[in-house]
This record gives structure tokens, sequence and C-alpha cells, in this order.
């Protein structure tokens, strides 16, 4: 949070405001024992224990979606309320994806109005019709594939975007780009069995969540030649092995810390 948010909330109220809470699930169980309201980053895992360690927690405030990190089930139980806030982190991401993309896909030649390239968008959230956008200026043909936006939606049309099916977008799409949120359905959604159904050709982006992909996979198919590049969703604190100081001189492999990217400092004063 905005040191200046935390102030104004010390006007009304006694807050604790401690980053390091996040990884201290004990010293997390204490902290709540007497608190009617929590406010969290993406991080912070809410689950059944947690919730027993607050008896007087009345609401959570998710500075992100909320989504696979808190017991929404356990939450309606209790009646406790969810915010969520996300608003304007959808620009800052997109305009990410974009300087990714045109790096990666220039490095076959490809220049923003020449030749034509197709950007697949794997989920059609906020930030990817924000992508989209930015996409069809650049001169792509754009598909997207998100089993919870109606065929008939008039979005498609108003954004120039193909809907079309998860495989046939892996198979086609010179780039894909991930917009998804973490479930256990679409945890480690690119692996290797998927990686082989794109174009050796192809770029991958994930802009969303670590855990969407498998990164040793995504990383041994850019070495090896079965994909053309990657930019790849890091954790602040994400350790896998693979993942380098030899990266950082290799123009197929591009990382950045979505979650952190998503919340710049004027994004963070606006929350």
């Amino acid at each position: 949070m905005h040191e200046a948010a935390v102030h104004d909330l010390g006007r009304s109220f006694e807050v604790r405001y401690d980053h390091a809470l996040a990884r201290d699930g004990i010293a997390l169980s204490g902290a709540v024992a007497d608190a009617r309201a929590l406010i969290v980053r993406d991080r912070t895992i809410i689950d059944a224990d947690l919730l027993a360690a607050a008896p007087r927690l009345r609401v959570i405030g998710c500075l992100g979606a909320c989504a696979g990190q808190v017991d929404l089930e356990a939450c309606r139980e209790r009646g406790i309320e969810i915010h969520t806030y996300e608003a304007g982190a959808e620009l800052t991401t997109a305009d990410r994806v974009i300087s990714g993309l045109t790096r990666l896909l220039g490095r076959s030649g490809w220049m923003p109005g020449k030749g034509e390239k197709t950007l697949g968008l794997v989920g059609f959230n906020p930030t990817a019709r924000e992508v989209a956008g930015r996409a069809r200026a650049l001169g792509l043909q754009v598909w997207a594939y998100d089993p919870l936006v109606d065929r008939e939606s008039p979005l498609w049309a108003d954004l120039n975007v193909q809907p079309v099916g998860l495989l046939h977008l892996l198979e086609w799409c010179d780039a894909v780009s991930l917009h998804l949120r973490l479930t256990e359905e679409t945890r480690e959604l690119i692996d290797w069995e998927t990686i082989t159904e794109m174009r050796p050709s192809a770029v991958l982006i994930n802009a969303s969540h670590s855990g969407l992909v498998d990164n040793g996979a995504v990383l041994g198919a850019v070495r090896t030649g079965r994909l053309s590049g990657a930019m790849l969703d890091l954790e602040e604190d994400d350790s896998h092995a693979e993942l380098d100081t030899r990266n950082a001189a290799d123009a197929r492999i591009g990382a950045l810390i979505a979650h952190k990217v998503r919340t710049t400092l004027e994004r963070r004063e606006d929350i």
C-alpha cells in the first residue's frame, strides 16, 4: 500500500502495516486475532485456519483479484465481506505485454504495420482487451479464447477480435499472451504438452501469474528451438533454478514480476 493511504487509515483506525506478514503465517495469525478488517496483496493466503484465528474479522480488502488466495466459501459462511481493487492495473500490464511482444517478434524481422502476424489472447479480461487494442494498432490480427465471454458478445466486434478455440489458437498464432486467473483448472495450463501444439516460430508471454506456466518447460522449449521466445512472469521471491543470470544475455527470454508491474507507484497511490 502507498504510505499516504496507510497514514489516512491511521487517522480513524488502529492500523498495523507489515509487509513481512505475507511470508510468516504464524505471525499473521497472531496479528489478525483482534482485527475487524484485513487488507492484503496477492501473495497472502487467507484459508480456513487464518479465518479461525480472526474471530472478529468482518471485511477483507484485496489489492488484486483475490481469486485462488481466499477461501470464499468460508468467508460467505462467516458473513465476511470481500472487496477487490484492480482498476487501472490493466493499463500498466498491457503496456509491458506490448513492449515484450514487439521485442520478441522483432527478432524475426517483424516491424509494426509490416507483415501479417496473429496474436492469440488466452483469456479476454480487461487487460487482454487493452492488449488487443494496442496490438490492432500495430497491425496485428488478434484472436482470443475465453469460454466465459459469449460468442455473441459485442465485445468481439467492437475490438475487432476473432473468438476461437484454445487448440486452434495455440496451433496457428505467432504469439500467445496469457490473461487468466490462477485456479486449479488453469494451473500450468502451458506445459510441455501444450507447447508442442504451438508453432516453433511462436512466442509466449505470461503477464498474469507464474503458476499458469511450467517455466522450466518453456525455457527448455526456447533453448532447444521448440519456441522462438518467451516473456515469463516471476514472483518477487521466485527461486526457479532455471531462471538464472544467463537469461539476461539471451534475447529470446524476458522476465517480469507481473504482480509488481501491475502496480506502479502512481497506481498504488490511487489504490
